[in-house]
């Protein structure tokens, strides 16, 4: 059989021709149309991956907010509850220290009540014990009693010392006044000479120059007023003196 070599090299070359044209026209748009698509594919890809990235980044970024505040809120909590705690403490120590003040303050206030009652009762006791040894004294008051007094007012002046001898005649003889002679009772005549005859013999003045007058203040004793000088003998004085003692005695 002869083979016809032109109609094999025509064949032939139909063959590319047609190759050529699906190559060109069909496979060419179709492997670009894929490749096209494929790179759609990744891009997309791409993309979701990206996003998917990016949630992750948002997620992890929220949770992790999520426990900073979180933790911010345990520290607020926790500084809270102790500032609380502090307040506590110090509330109770200021209610503690009104507590212990107004104690200290009302038991200061009792001292002081039981005090100033037993101060009054003290001063009561001792005013009524002097006022009743006052009228015990004044009633108790009779003649015998009298020219005790004036002996005990007489001894006085005979005891006196130079200086106070001195000073009571510069007194006297200065002196525009009267010497008075004060009493608690009424003297009589025979007790009134006795005390002229006396201040005549100590030269302190003279017989006309004295005046004799009566004084209630006076208890079961005699004044000598010159001017400014005074001798005096007075029970009222050992009550006084009593009174005192009794007051240093209560204060202790």
């Amino acid at each position: 059989m002869l083979i016809d070599w032109f109609t094999v090299i025509a064949q032939i070359i139909n063959f590319l021709i047609l190759v050529f044209l699906l190559w060109r026209f069909l496979y060419k748009p179709i492997v670009q149309t894929m490749d096209k698509r494929q790179q759609q594919l990744e891009t997309r890809w791409q993309n979701a991956r990206e996003e998917r990235e990016k949630a992750r980044q948002e997620a992890e970024e929220y949770r992790q907010k999520q426990r900073q505040l979180q933790e911010e809120r345990e520290e607020i909590l926790a500084q809270t509850r102790e500032r609380a705690e502090q307040k506590r403490h110090e509330l109770i120590r200021q209610v503690r220290q009104n507590v212990e003040r107004l104690e200290a303050e009302w038991k200061q206030a009792i001292a002081r009540e039981q005090d100033s009652f037993l101060d009054n009762l003290q001063q009561q006791m001792r005013e009524q014990t002097v006022a009743i040894a006052r009228r015990v004294l004044q009633d108790l008051a009779d003649v015998e009693l009298e020219q005790q007094v004036v002996s005990l007012f007489l001894d006085r002046l005979h005891q006196l010392s130079e200086s106070e001898r001195e000073q009571l005649v510069q007194s006297s003889s200065d002196s525009q006044l009267e010497v008075v002679i004060r009493s608690s009772f009424d003297l009589s005549e025979s007790l009134r000479q006795k005390i002229i005859d006396t201040l005549e013999k100590e030269q302190i003045t003279h017989q006309d120059n004295v005046q004799f007058t009566t004084a209630s203040d006076l208890i079961c004793g005699i004044q000598l007023l010159v001017g400014n000088y005074e001798i005096a003998w007075n029970i009222d004085e050992y009550l006084q003196n009593l009174e005192r003692q009794f007051a240093q005695n209560f204060s202790h």
